[in-house]
């Protein structure tokens, strides 16, 4: 079974051609993968405040909540299109799948008094399900209009 070089020894290979010093070689290397390290955590920093910053300040100016009984629930489109254009996703959508996580939870699933636990967290999967699918439906003509 043959292996191909990984992207490491390849660029390694190419230098040593050019540069006939291997700790040279290695000292560009080295630099190199110092400066993809840099630039990753700088992405992914930026990524994380840009979508987690834009959940998180419109989750708070969020005031709507949802009534799981109420048999017309009003869906609306996010009033702030941030978070949307960043992830192609409501916010409220977001919201939705932390709740039902926060629900279902082993301490939860223990400790309520509720009887029919399981069947109380099922319904509102599926009501939270529907609410999602009626949110992204409105949200999908505006986008494209902004």
């Amino acid at each position: 079974m043959e292996y191909g070089l990984t992207s490491y020894e390849h660029i390694y290979g190419i230098l040593r051609i050019f540069i006939n010093e291997p700790s040279i070689c290695k000292n560009i290397m080295n630099h190199k993968k110092q400066l993809e390290d840099t630039e990753i955590v700088e992405f992914h920093s930026k990524r994380w405040e840009d979508i987690a910053g834009s959940h998180f300040m419109l989750r708070d100016l969020y005031e709507a909540q949802v009534a799981p009984d109420d048999p017309t629930d009003i869906v609306k489109p996010d009033h702030l299109f941030t978070f949307y254009n960043l992830t192609g996703i409501s916010y409220q959508v977001v919201d939705f799948i932390h709740a039902l996580i926060k629900l279902k939870n082993t301490d939860a699933l223990e400790n309520t008094f509720i009887v029919d636990y399981k069947e109380w967290l099922h319904d509102d999967d599926t009501l939270f399900s529907r609410l999602s699918k009626q949110i992204m439906l409105q949200m999908k003509p505006i986008s494209k209009n902004i």
